[in-house]
């Protein structure tokens, strides 16, 4: 059975809304394809927050498809992604926006962007003078150039707000030829753009991780995470491979994190299990990340020794959970605790 993918319904909105409003679509087009703004988010009594509903991602899909084919704005995703709405930001965004600092902030955009849309990923690592994040997209999924463009230029626009620090990379690359409006693209991620690479990645200073988000609230962090956290549950165990194996990871934490059980009780492959978890965009590794990040910030919570905590989670010694933990968090269980 082929699963359906949602996305964030206020995500599609905001760039059914931008189309339109640009002028590179009309809303008989977008009818015509099934696209329609006044039915895309559900506003009854009992419908969950706006921010937190879901459209099928054949709908943003379609959206895309128009910004792509039109000619009269080529460099509509870099256009698109320029753009700074708050009053179109769903779970995830809110929860972005209340981050103590730009580490953070990154590393539950990684972890979650599935609140978002779950075909796009993005990966970054540090060299020696750079942090580069790279983006992809699902294997078998037609994003187009726009959409990559989008997704790049809005890093780059979301650190501007959130920071008030203006973000210039250091290098960039893309996975395809050098486009006709290659001046926009020097006039936003700088000079030194490598095209016809194997990845599109943005490489950034390394003390951008450091800046503060302005404005955050750890009350309204708390809060907003929890909602996150609920709905991503909710989407992990609605009929997916991922949400199956996020549950025989919990249930097997404390005996170790072997893939082979979970291939023995799915009754399938290694080989299989690895192609069906990346056709959802994720990996059996990045799973057992998740699950003992999520577990292990309940249980400091609940004032369990962190030696407890350690061996819950399938550890092998304190030291390695205390070195995880402070990777996830950016701070020690007991300060986390306090």
């Amino acid at each position: 059975m082929v699963r359906s993918t949602t996305v964030s319904a206020v995500a599609v909105l905001d760039l059914h809304d931008q189309l339109l409003n640009l002028g590179v679509v009309t809303a008989t087009q977008l009818r015509e394809a099934g696209v329609e703004g006044a039915k895309l988010l559900d506003r009854g009594a009992a419908a969950s927050p706006i921010q937190e509903q879901r459209v099928d991602e054949t709908q943003l899909l379609a959206l895309w498809q128009f910004a792509a084919n039109n000619t009269q704005l080529p460099h509509i995703g870099l256009l698109i992604g320029q753009t700074f709405n708050p009053a179109t930001h769903g779970v995830l965004a809110s929860w972005l926006c209340q981050c103590s600092r730009v580490s953070e902030a990154l590393e539950v955009f990684q972890r979650h962007i599935a609140l978002m849309n779950p075909s796009e990923s993005w990966q970054y690592s540090e060299t020696a003078d750079a942090l580069v994040l790279e983006i992809t997209f699902a294997p078998g999924k037609t994003y187009p150039q726009a959409a990559i463009e989008r997704s790049m230029s809005a890093v780059l626009r979301w650190s501007r707000e959130m920071t008030g620090v203006e973000l210039r990379p250091l290098a960039c690359e893309f996975a395809f030829p050098s486009p006709a409006y290659h001046a926009h693209y020097v006039e936003l991620f700088g000079s030194d753009l490598r095209f016809d690479s194997e990845r599109n990645s943005l490489h950034l200073p390394r003390d951008f991780l450091q800046h503060p988000i302005l404005g955050a609230s750890d009350y309204l962090r708390q809060m907003l995470e929890s909602r996150a956290r609920a709905t991503l549950a909710q989407l992990q165990d609605a009929d997916t491979l991922a949400g199956t194996v996020r549950r025989l990871i919990l249930a097997s934490l404390p005996e170790g994190m072997s893939i082979e059980p979970t291939c023995q009780a799915l009754h399938v492959s290694r080989t299989t299990l690895y192609r069906r978890l990346k056709e959802e965009g994720t990996s059996f590794s990045a799973l057992v990340v998740e699950v003992r990040r999520e577990l292990s910030a309940e249980l400091i919570r609940q004032g369990l020794p962190v030696a407890t905590v350690s061996e819950r989670l399938g550890f092998r010694d304190t030291s390695t959970f205390h070195r995880a933990f402070k990777r996830w968090f950016d701070r020690t269980p007991g300060a986390f605790r306090d």
